[in-house]
């Protein structure tokens, strides 16, 4: 890894890394979309705001991990990486497929359910960093 002058590590920007980041405002933008299409016979603006901000919150939190995985080995920083990408692609596609279904009684149950399983997969990836010395 480089050095600058005063002998503290600079980071190199890898893929991944950059990966995440747009994943995170592609994937936000497209969750968001895909809550308001579906809801779109929702008379209830409370219900809606209450769900759009319950379907954005993973990406806030995989924010939080991608944040702390500067900080984390770089192994761990791969893998926390890796994993906030599996969690966006899969969060989208089960958002995009219930939204291509149209309007349902179930349709809810996955802008429930994705974001609860989400924060299960992320709670690690937040405290990993942190139980880590480098």
């Amino acid at each position: 890894m480089p050095h600058d002058t005063n002998n503290q590590r600079t980071r190199v920007p890898s893929p991944l890394r950059s990966m995440v980041r747009a994943g995170l405002g592609i994937g936000a933008a497209g969750s968001l979309a895909f809550t308001i299409y579906t809801g779109t016979h929702n008379n209830s603006v409370l219900l809606m705001a209450m769900f759009v901000l319950w379907v954005l919150s993973p990406f806030v939190g995989l924010w939080f991990a991608e944040r702390s995985a500067e900080r984390a080995p770089h192994g761990m920083a791969s893998a926390i990486r890796a994993s906030a990408l599996v969690i966006i692609v899969c969060s989208l596609g089960i958002y995009g497929v219930v939204a291509m279904q149209g309007p349902s009684h179930h349709a809810a149950f996955a802008f429930v359910a994705v974001p609860a399983a989400s924060w299960l997969a992320i709670a690690p990836l937040l405290i990993a960093p942190r139980s880590v010395r480098r």
